[in-house]
């Protein structure tokens, strides 16, 4: 199977029914062999060759011939098959390709493998040990072997166990939304270098009857630019756009890592909810044959026996709502990692994390999401400033270059001028906004942005002070809960349990007492966990309000 496989690897051929086929007929093949080289040291060893590695020995030099030949005619038989591009060869080829590939391991692992394995069964000191304990252990073993060579990756998907700084490490390094924020600061970056947008520069030229009747020529370069100070403004809003897109990146990271939290304690919960269900599953199962027997002695009605198994149909129904659960969830953190192998994280029970919470309104301000509101003041604040330079005038540079044909007057001396003799000057200019109504516009529009951007800051700021202390609230209802739980209700269940599952076995308990003990005790240990969801959840509020990505 190794050989066929890799060889349809090599060959880039897919799996189909010829290619099955193939391994019918490889499988044959090898078998073949296989009893060729086993009935020849079964011969020798009636012939009175006692000694397994001399018997193997001179098998393998009798045999080596036959095998080596069955192998070779076979796979020379299909090599015409193999190399075929004539009508029919997709179908022949993916046949023949599994024969010669297979063959070639299959030769390897009968003159090798094979009578290693013969003399690790015929060793009569191990035999019987090995019947008993080893035999699916080796079949385990050989299996794995064939998964490891390539059989597995056509049938079964490796499966990714990680925890959770391993999750969330894969979601900041692949998740799309991260990426795109990392493009977004790239972008920021990139246009830090069009601030100084300099207006292209003009290079003009005539020809022609312009100074005299003579044709002459001239050309001029012209240069213009805005007043520094609009470039120097220009510079330091793009400077603050690149700070605010890194802080967007940061908040987004921080965002997908608080989602990878939340969904990873989620599942974390459903496992522990689902092995609650199945413990409860075990204790109606109980409930209902020790309910069958009662039933079958006379010494209860058929309702109790009804009722156990209702309510064993019941948890069983709870534990397949929580797998289907489990399976969405673990869908959704494969979306978050952007991730299509399969997955599942390492933590499958729930525990309470040690955490202590500070009371300090100043941390909130050093936020990635904080940050970045207060960065937008600074942009807007910066952008009113760009609206206003653009009032101040434009400057112009130039340098012209012409001939002058024909005869001038140079201090009271006639001269002529031919093509060669040129003349050339410098020109400055500047550019005042007459007409300003725009200007003014967009500088009193760009004000009042400020002051939304400013109002919208200290609500979110004021908004997230808000919600930090409504989760310090929360952090302490659910702590004094949990506190609660542990020392007394918890304890206290699991004693009810057992007290009455003992009462109800030795009949000393009546079956609807039972069942009513079983509900408050699950009811208990559910609100438990519930409670312990909730306290984490919102430790992962609290630290996504105070920064802390890991």
């Amino acid at each position: 199977a190794i050989g066929g496989i890799f060889a349809l690897w090599l060959r880039d051929m897919n799996f189909s029914i010829s290619a099955g086929v193939g391994f019918i007929a490889l499988f044959g093949v090898a078998v073949l062999n296989g009893i060729v080289l086993i009935a020849e040291f079964k011969r020798l060893e009636k012939e009175g060759i006692t000694d397994i590695t001399e018997r193997e020995l001179k098998g393998l030099h009798t045999r080596l011939r036959p095998v080596i030949i069955t192998a070779t005619v076979a796979s020379l038989g299909f090599l015409p098959m193999a190399l075929s591009v004539s009508a029919g060869a997709e179908v022949q080829k993916p046949l023949a390709t599994v024969v010669i590939g297979g063959l070639i391991t299959a030769t390897f692992l009968t003159l090798v493998i094979l009578p290693v394995f013969y003399i690790f069964f015929s060793t009569r000191s191990f035999r019987p040990t090995f019947k008993r304990k080893y035999a699916k252990a080796l079949t385990l073993v050989l299996f794995l072997i064939m998964s490891s060579s390539g059989f597995s990756k056509t049938n079964a998907q490796e499966v990714k166990v990680f925890d959770l700084k391993q999750a969330i490490q894969m979601a900041l390094d692949s998740n799309l939304s991260v990426r795109s924020s990392v493009y977004a600061v790239d972008v920021q970056k990139t246009l830090k270098g069009a601030a100084w947008n300099i207006p292209k520069t003009s290079v003009e030229g005539q020809y022609g009857q312009f100074n005299s009747y003579s044709k002459d020529n001239s050309f001029t370069v012209l240069q213009s630019f805005a007043f520094p100070t609009l470039y120097m403004n220009q510079s330091k809003l793009a400077s603050a756009n690149v700070k605010g897109s890194e802080l967007k990146l940061m908040s987004s990271q921080l965002e997908i890592a608080t989602l990878v939290k939340q969904i990873y304690r989620e599942f974390a919960y459903l496992q522990s909810k689902r092995k609650l269900f199945v413990w409860q599953d075990s204790l109606y199962s109980g409930f209902l044959r020790a309910a069958e027997l009662r039933m079958k002695v006379g010494e209860t009605n058929r309702l109790e026996l009804i009722s156990a198994r209702s309510q064993c149909m019941e948890t069983k129904n709870q534990v397949q709502q929580i797998n289907a659960d489990l399976v969405n969830w673990i869908q959704k953190l494969q979306t978050l990692l952007n991730t299509g192998s399969a997955i599942l994280p390492a933590d499958s029970v729930l525990v309470r994390f040690d955490f202590v919470p500070t009371v300090d309104d100043a941390s909130l301000l050093q936020t990635p999401s904080v940050m970045h509101e207060q960065q937008q003041i600074e942009v807007s604040h910066l952008e009113s400033k760009v609206e206003q330079s653009q009032l101040l005038p434009d400057l112009s540079i130039g340098y012209y270059n012409q001939t002058i044909l024909g005869s001038q007057e140079v201090n009271g001396v006639p001269r002529t001028f031919g093509p060669n003799d040129r003349f050339s000057g410098i020109q400055v200019g500047v550019s005042i906004p007459l007409f300003f109504g725009s200007y003014a516009a967009n500088i009193k529009a760009a004000k009042m942005k400020e002051k939304v951007t400013q109002v919208n800051s200290e609500n979110y700021i004021k908004s997230v002070s808000g919600t930090y202390r409504s989760l310090l609230g929360d952090f302490a209802k659910y702590a004094k809960s949990l506190d609660y739980y542990e020392k007394q209700a918890i304890p206290e269940a699991d004693a009810i349990i057992d007290q009455s599952t003992k009462s109800y076995r030795a009949g000393a308990m009546d079956y609807m007492d039972y069942i009513q003990n079983l509900s408050r005790t699950l009811s208990i240990k559910l609100n438990y966990l519930d409670a312990l969801n909730s306290y984490n959840q919102t430790i992962i509020n609290i630290e996504y309000i105070t920064g802390k990505t890991f």
